[in-house]
């Protein structure tokens, strides 16, 4: 699977160790997630805390906005980076605004970049981001515009005012399959994957049979695919994605062959995955790589948000939906011939990522209804 992942000379995970705050998150042994699965062991990979910030995203936008400024300014200096030494690096990109579209956390993590820079961020969201992942973005000294409509809505709002003087779009997701950004989002996301392999060979157990990761618009996912069927690494992990049963874009799209757009208008506890349309970088990696495709009702991601407390992990519906998906396609109505499909037995080595903290997702039950 020739692709990004490959390409870049300057990797992301150097530029990511280089940058102040950078600190390998930690992977967590569960030996109860093993027992609920039926496998032999589970680890997490838990993502709820990146450079102070609560979930993986800044992995991606980071990685993003260096490498589009990187095509004019050239690299920033070969050493450890300060926050003096980026925001004078970027100085001759001035006036800027980073733009990006969001339903809670890749904005949040835009407009810290965009601090980190010395430039302005201006961020979209659709109406049912909650107040509190709206005062985040804010306090980031970004601008917030609420558009109405679903989140493809915010995406498109945010693609117009992108295309504008003096605006560099930074978009998870992609309209077009040859868009370089949303690519450079996903390479960002390698990082983390890059690091559990060194933490796996550090245990001597670098085997890994199933990936359990959550969908959103599929660039997360989309990383994970590349790591784990990467040429030469001996890996053959099979990757499972899980998304909310009403935004199961993803699953539609794999499905069918290609790119559909599904309504995701009905609230959901995973709200950040609240997502229509799959990105269209991420689709054909996707459609490639991905074994198994799991839309979720919230019960499975409530119970999975328990489970990731019970080892230690504090994440939100969203963040737990990798360990839903499993929870409901090994323990749900179709358990046997799924586990059968993954060829996951009492040896099996599993991978799950919890994708933010629970504070981040600010979730209640009141906002399930409209």
């Amino acid at each position: 699977m020739n692709t990004w992942a490959d390409a870049d000379p300057d990797p992301p995970l150097d530029f990511h160790r280089r940058l102040p705050g950078y600190a390998i998150t930690r992977l967590v042994e569960a030996p109860r997630l093993a027992t609920l699965l039926g496998v032999g062991s589970v680890v997490v990979k838990d993502e709820t805390s990146r450079f102070g910030l609560p979930s993986f995203k800044i992995l991606g936008a980071s990685w993003a906005t260096y490498a589009a400024l990187r095509e004019t300014l050239g690299p920033v200096p070969d050493s450890d980076l300060t926050p003096q030494m980026l925001k004078e690096w970027a100085l001759p990109a001035r006036p800027l605004t980073l733009v990006a579209a969001t339903d809670g956390n890749h904005g949040r993590a835009v407009a810290r970049v965009a601090n980190w820079f010395g430039l302005e961020a201006r961020i979209f969201v659709p109406p049912f981001v909650s107040e509190t992942r709206r005062r985040a973005i804010i306090d980031e000294g970004a601008e917030l515009v609420v558009v109405d409509g679903n989140y493809d809505a915010a995406v498109d709002a945010a693609l117009e005012d992108g295309g504008m003087q003096g605006r560099l779009l930074i978009s998870d997701t992609a309209r077009s399959a040859s868009d370089a950004v949303p690519q450079m989002v996903s390479a960002g996301y390698t990082t983390a994957f890059l690091e559990v392999e060194a933490q796996l060979c550090a245990d001597d157990r670098e085997d890994l049979d199933a990936i359990g990761i959550q969908a959103g618009v599929g660039g997360l996912a989309a990383a994970a695919t590349v790591w784990a069927r990467r040429p030469h690494s001996g890996r053959r992990a099979n990757v499972v994605v899980a998304e909310p049963e009403d935004a199961a874009s993803v699953f539609a799209a794999v499905a069918s062959g290609q790119p559909q757009t599904v309504a995701a208008t009905t609230p959901t506890a995973m709200a950040v995955l609240q997502c229509g349309t799959v990105s269209l970088t991420a689709f054909p990696l996707l459609a490639a790589g991905v074994s198994c495709c799991v839309a979720l009702e919230d019960k499975w991601s409530l119970a999975a948000v328990a489970e990731m407390g019970s080892c230690g992990v504090d994440t939100g519906p969203s963040g737990a939906a990798g360990l839903a998906g499993l929870m409901a396609g090994l323990r749900g109505a179709f358990a046997g011939p799924v586990r059968e499909h993954l060829d996951l037995g009492t040896r099996s080595r599993v991978l799950c990522v919890a994708t933010e903290a629970a504070a981040a997702s600010a979730f209640s039950s009141d906002e399930l209804i409209l």
